[in-house]
């Protein structure tokens, strides 16, 4: 199989064994009426996917050193498939709904970064770079697939049978890769060599500037696709005449979720051209600033709204894939599982927070302003800024500390 027909064959596959991603935060304002959520206990729910995924992924990426990827990557894609069916058929409240999507997360520990080693362990040299920006950026489609798909089966048949469909194309996404991919041995069989080093990790200020900043971006960009769809619905129903002529409030969230895709690719052009550093710490930078300002845009028009959230997006996913592809180059090659793993299981860890401090945010706010207002989701969604800062903050001073040598 060539190179180019390896990258999108296993990018296509990451879709789909990821499009149980955004299926809650997709109809999050539906299941906050139906079940009698508070916005702290929605933002539990959304945000326990990364809490599952942040507790097995350091184990799922060091057993790609002693079995072919292809075999983790497909059984996570199983697990995440059979947790998001039996969401569909037993959900039926808030702990319910926790245990699934938690479990579901746990299946997708196994599927993104296993996917990435199946893809460089197939690939050799100057390929690696951009192959690894195309994979990593083919999630935004995937979350955006996720929005659409489940917002409009949703609206003809139902949340359980939206869930029900990408739990199933999830589960056959499990099984393609077992059966397209070739088998391929992994470099270590030796169990000591196949341990997780957390210290040599640590003492790579290189690469712990990008884990750090990788950490910042998931945090800022879960608790947008945790809770854009519930501010659109908000905002649109500040307009109900403008809302007449829109779509829904899911499928407006998967157009602008689906910018992910081009920004990624282009941010990591850009690294490559002014330097992967500066160009983190200029998008990152920027995509926080326009997070302390995202919620209080409810003030404008719904248009003005909309491209405020389009241009917001591209800048949040500007820096994934460099920030990927800078930590894949930084780490040194005998702890390269490690580093990934880290990398994974901190970056997701923290995506947890994103949600639930979005969710109690806005919760505080409502309870001091008596109701949802603009000034209730401006200092909500103000949460997902503070926490992007930390991102070029520690790529400076791990820049500093490396120029210091």
């Amino acid at each position: 199989m060539s190179s180019r027909n390896l990258i999108f064959m296993l990018a296509a596959l990451e879709v789909l064994a990821i499009l149980p991603i955004a299926s809650f935060p997709a109809l999050m304002p539906d299941f906050i009426a139906a079940w009698g959520l508070s916005n702290t206990e929605a933002g539990w729910i959304a945000g326990v996917y990364y809490l599952g995924y942040m507790l097995v992924v350091t184990h799922a990426v060091m057993l790609t050193d002693r079995f072919d990827a292809r075999l983790i990557f497909a059984g996570g894609a199983v697990v995440t498939g059979l947790s998001t069916v039996a969401f569909a058929l037993f959900a039926d409240g808030f702990w319910s709904g926790f245990l699934l999507r938690a479990i579901g997360g746990i299946g997708q520990a196994a599927i993104y970064m296993p996917g990435l080693r199946a893809l460089t362990d197939r690939l050799q040299g100057g390929e690696q770079s951009r192959a690894v920006t195309f994979y990593t950026a083919s999630y935004s489609i995937a979350v955006a697939a996720s929005f659409t798909v489940t917002g409009l089966v949703a609206e003809s048949f139902g949340w359980r049978w939206s869930f029900a469909v990408v739990g199933g194309l999830s589960l056959i996404a499990g099984l393609l890769a077992w059966w397209l991919l070739a088998p391929h041995a992994p470099p270590v069989r030796d169990k000591a060599a196949g341990g997780f080093a957390l210290r040599p990790v640590l003492r790579n200020r290189d690469a712990m500037g990008y884990i750090i900043g990788y950490a910042a971006h998931g945090f800022e960009l879960t608790a947008m696709r945790a809770w854009i769809t519930a501010f659109l619905v908000f905002v649109l129903a500040r307009d109900p005449a403008v809302a007449a002529a829109l779509p829904s409030a899911t499928v407006l969230a998967a157009l602008v979720t689906l910018i992910g895709l081009p920004a990624s690719l282009l941010g990591n052009e850009l690294a490559l051209k002014i330097g992967r550093r500066r160009a983190l710490v200029g998008i990152m930078t920027i995509s926080a600033v326009m997070g302390l300002a995202f919620g209080f845009t409810a003030w404008l028009p719904v248009w003005a709204v909309l491209l405020f959230s389009a241009i917001y997006f591209v800048f949040i996913c500007g820096d994934s894939g460099s920030l990927t592809s800078g930590m894949m180059a930084a780490a040194e090659p005998e702890h390269r599982a490690s580093t990934m793993a880290l990398h994974s299981s901190l970056g997701f860890g923290i995506s947890v927070l994103g949600p639930l401090f979005v969710g109690f945010a806005l919760d505080a706010a409502q309870y001091l302003a008596d109701g949802q207002s603009v000034l209730t989701w401006g200092i909500g969604l103000a949460v997902m800024g503070l926490g992007a800062l930390i991102g070029p903050l520690a790529l400076v001073r791990t820049g500093r500390s490396l120029q210091s040598r």
